[in-house]
């Protein structure tokens, strides 16, 4: 019944929730990847600001861009991959033999990866102020709507993936990881669109990501939206 909506889309977190306690992978992605890639950047800072190669927005730019592009990537990939999930795990056939809907199993699962992608954010975050001086907690209200412009457009890229697993079976699984990174040199993660060649351009500026990557160095480097 209706009033059971709830129970069922809470069953779904909790079954995913079992899953992370039991699987290192899943810590794997959360914490051990984002540390890797805030440790490596975070080193490459410290190069640039050592031999006064680059202003110091700049540099800010760069760890803001890491951060948020590992926001960007747990998102799109953890919606994908719970899904899959239910692929290696042969659970897909119990699941849908339940009252539970589609809908209800995407909001589930929705609810799991932004948890797990805010852990990942979290830890970078973190890891970012302790050892390279950026803190970038204060500029959190200003990066606040790209933010949501990211993860709206993960998930949308997530249940696409998901869509094309179910259709095509696991056929398809790569794209979990990798179609982040197709879109990566388009979104001009680390660089400003004006970099692009020109024909490269207008195809970049159809990506949410690439606005999204663009208002966050307008507001950190002076302050605008």
């Amino acid at each position: 019944c209706s009033s059971d909506l709830p129970y069922r889309i809470r069953a779904v977190v909790l079954r995913h929730a079992y899953e992370v306690r039991r699987n290192a992978n899943h810590i794997t992605y959360m914490v051990y990847w984002p540390v890797v890639n805030i440790a490596v950047w975070g080193f490459f800072t410290l190069y640039l600001r050592h031999g006064d190669r680059l202003q110091p927005g700049v540099i800010s730019c760069l760890l803001g861009a890491v951060i948020l592009w590992g926001l960007f990537n747990a998102f799109q990939r953890e919606m994908a991959v719970g899904f899959l999930e239910e692929l290696w795990s042969r659970n897909l056939v119990s699941l849908f033999a339940s009252p539970l809907t589609v809908s209800e199993y995407a909001t589930g699962l929705i609810i799991v990866t932004l948890a797990k992608a805010m852990i990942g954010l979290t830890v970078e975050s973190i890891i970012a102020w302790l050892f390279y001086h950026y803190d970038i907690f204060p500029m959190l209200p200003k990066l606040l709507p790209f933010i949501l412009n990211l993860a709206l457009f993960a998930l949308t890229i997530g249940i696409a993936v998901t869509g094309l697993v179910f259709r095509y079976t696991t056929k398809f699984q790569a794209m979990a990881w990798s179609f982040a990174g197709i879109l990566m040199p388009l979104s001009c993660v680390f660089y400003p669109l004006s970099s692009l060649p020109s024909f490269l351009r207008p195809l970049a500026s159809i990506l949410p990501t690439t606005h999204s990557f663009e208002g966050m160095r307008e507001a950190i480097e002076r302050g605008g939206f």
